[in-house]
């Protein structure tokens, strides 16, 4: 069992990496009134990675987590 979650949080982060988003961390971010932080964040990373222009992809997920009611705290 472990060794599956092991694996399946290392296959997380290669997919994230060439996805070219961001790594979000919950504490990074306020809000949360519309949706829960790690739902909002795996929505927002999937659409995004949809987008072809990779320089696109930042300010899309920024916009994707604002809609789920999450603004990046300052700092």
């Amino acid at each position: 069992m472990m060794r599956t979650v092991l694996l399946s949080t290392a296959l997380l982060g290669v997919v994230l990496a060439l996805s070219g988003c961001e790594t979000t961390n919950e504490d990074e971010w306020a809000g949360g009134a519309r949706k829960p932080f790690h739902q909002a964040e795996q929505t927002c990373e999937a659409q995004a990675a949809r987008i072809a222009e990779e320089s696109a992809r930042p300010a899309f997920f920024t916009g994707c987590m604002q809609a789920f009611g999450w603004t990046r705290r300052a700092g």
